[in-house]
């Protein structure tokens, strides 16, 4: 109750100082992204849906942004190819919900079946749609208003402390001895824990936390020796031990090759480390390497989906945790309708879904394709798919030649931050996660406003204007 009163406290001043400063509530509302999904936030105010203290705080944010900056005399300084790309992928989210609430009859008959309430309408377009633009917003404002190195060093702080408490929070809930738990034990436990107690499903926990390490050691271009030492060295630790916890076998990828970009391209000397690094995880927790190794053993292989390779054995199945019976469905479907699509929630509406239920039991249904390339493409066909997939491939291009470029230390910083966040979302998108903006995506969001931010102030700097971002 404590708690409660202090927060509702503290999201009253901000809603207050929000109009005296948007920018740096906006920060705020990042930073208690870290708080915001734990259950015991109050779900709403007064008994209203959707009236939480974060969407209270979020919604006079975005009112104080967009009555204030034109007062400010700030100009929209976005490039028009990227502007036009956003637009477009908001606009296929929008279709998406359209065709979805114009025949959903697909939804209506499994949720018969599994014995759950159809879905409403009200609540489709709320979750579907002004979901994906909340968790959005926040980065944009972020762009908007990052025009200063207080306000550079706010947002990336408030970016970096929010990672770094969530994995406090992991840490806290499942225990340092969970490391020496089985790699089954860790999983099982992880999903459970993770999920009721910090918030998160440990999925998007471990895709988060594979990418926050490599943001935050991009920091240390930006301190000196000391804090390098007390502060981003401590924070890479908390997040790796995180990492480690949730059990997630693509996050622990997805770490080990950004790992492998940063080092070749830019800090070979750390390349050394990698022995005693992997020694060490060995040596503490051996729960990782069993959990990586899942499914390359005939000890583990099941009656299902099971293939020789070599003289050893590699369980398709648990490998890809029974993934490998979707796709091929998802895909087959796709090729019916390549160009389009059929709607959002279409692995569940066109019948895939309760196609698997009927073949392979209620333990293998998947109720969306554990892949977010496959998803998008279901949804929203080619056409959706080319300009949402080239934005991105810009966004980490944009990253990557900020990461490289070594003029200026921000430059490096802030390339390694967002290259780092939007490369793990990508990789960990090959076997979970969604392009339908959500919670585990404000993060990369945040990164994608920074990274616009200080790509445009370099392209100015090139031109030989004045930056008041660069030049301070």
């Amino acid at each position: 109750m404590i708690r409660i009163t202090l927060l509702t406290l503290l999201v009253a001043y901000l809603s207050v100082y929000a109009w005296k400063d948007w920018f740096r509530a906006t920060c705020w509302l990042v930073l208690l992204m870290a708080v915001f999904q734990h259950p015991d936030m109050p779900k709403s105010i007064a008994g209203i849906p959707g009236l939480n203290h974060w969407n209270f705080l979020f919604l006079n944010t975005v009112l104080s942004w967009l009555s204030n900056r034109k007062k400010e005399k700030l100009t929209w300084e976005m490039s028009q190819l990227i502007n036009i790309l956003l637009l477009i992928y908001g606009l296929f989210i929008l279709i998406s919900v359209i065709r979805y609430l114009y025949d959903y009859s697909g939804l209506i008959e499994l949720f018969e079946i599994m014995g759950v309430a159809p879905p409403q309408p009200i609540n489709d377009i709320n979750e579907y749609f002004i979901n994906c633009l909340k968790w959005v917003l926040p980065g944009i404002i972020i762009f908007d208003g990052c025009r200063s190195p207080k306000q550079y060093n706010f947002a990336v702080g408030s970016l970096i402390l929010m990672l770094i408490l969530l994995a406090l929070q992991v840490i806290k809930m499942m225990k340092l001895g969970s490391l020496t738990l089985g790699g089954d034990a860790l999983q099982y436990k992880a999903l459970k824990i993770i999920s009721n107690d910090v918030g998160f499903h440990r999925v998007n926990i471990s895709m988060m936390m594979s990418g926050a390490f490599w943001a935050i050691f991009s920091m240390k271009e930006l301190v000196s020796t000391k804090y390098y030492w007390l502060l981003i060295l401590p924070g890479c630790f908390i997040v790796f031990l995180a990492m480690a916890l949730t059990g997630g076998r693509t996050g622990y990828g997805t770490w080990a090759i950004l790992g492998f970009f940063y080092c070749v391209f830019k800090w070979r000397k750390y390349i050394l480390l990698a022995p005693l690094v992997f020694l060490a995880v060995i040596m503490f927790a051996p729960s990782t390497i069993d959990r990586l190794s899942f499914g390359f053993s005939s000890e583990q292989s099941t009656e299902t989906q099971n293939i020789d390779f070599e003289e050893g054995g590699v369980d398709i199945y648990s490998v890809t945790s029974g993934r490998n019976l979707a796709w091929p469905l998802v895909w087959e479907s796709i090729k019916e309708a390549p160009f389009f699509g059929y709607g959002r929630e279409a692995m569940a509406n066109i019948g895939i879904t309760l196609r698997m239920r009927l073949e392979y039991g209620e333990y293998d249904t998947f109720a969306h394709p554990h892949n977010a390339y496959l998803q998008w493409v279901l949804d929203n066909g080619v056409v959706g798919a080319i300009p949402v997939f080239l934005l991105y491939f810009l966004l980490l291009k944009y990253s990557w030649s900020l990461f490289r470029d070594r003029t200026e230390n921000i430059y490096v910083a802030t390339g390694g931050l967002s290259f780092a966040l939007l490369l793990a979302f990508l990789i960990a998108s090959i076997g979970s996660q969604s392009f339908y903006p959500r919670e585990g995506s404000v993060a990369m969001w945040v990164g994608i406003g920074i990274l616009l931010r200080v790509y445009i102030e370099r392209n100015k700097k090139r031109l030989g204007k004045n930056s008041t971002l660069i030049d301070g």
